[in-house]
């Protein structure tokens, strides 16, 4: 989705308008592209506490169709959380302000040994994953 992520205080926000090929009715935007979406900007919640972490559980509300070519907005904070668990909840705001969809979800952190062995083949994201990279790295997607 070629997503920029910005730290808002204690939320992350990204703007994204669709394209045509995004769509799932004809003029709107497809539901799994605004899951991806939502999904997306509720993972980076973690790294605002200089973590990382994988999707465990997703829920939305679909309220608004979204037209594909809106410009809409996804801002996600923490929710809670226990032990190695995140949850969070995000929502898409229309350009009139109206929210489109709700969500939440839990993401489990992951540990730094997990992160190593993930990043083998990524030496770039190794750097922004121990926390040594700015944070403008850690939420660019």
């Amino acid at each position: 989705l070629q997503l920029t992520f910005e730290r808002q205080g204690d939320q992350v926000v990204t703007t994204y308008r669709g394209k045509a090929q995004h769509q799932g009715f004809p003029g709107f935007l497809h539901g799994a592209v605004t899951t991806g979406l939502l999904d997306e900007v509720m993972s980076r919640v973690p790294v605002l506490e200089n973590r990382w972490a994988m999707s465990a559980r997703l829920e939305l509300r679909f309220r608004l169709p979204i037209n594909t070519n809106e410009r809409i907005t996804a801002t996600a904070e923490k929710s809670g959380g226990r032990g190695n668990i995140i949850n969070t909840k995000a929502w898409i705001t229309l350009p009139d302000g109206r929210i489109a969809v709700e969500a939440t979800g839990s993401y489990v952190l992951l540990a730094q040994e997990t992160l190593d062995e993930m990043a083998r083949n990524f030496p770039g994201l190794a750097q922004s994953w121990s926390g040594q990279g700015p944070e403008t790295e850690l939420l660019s997607n």
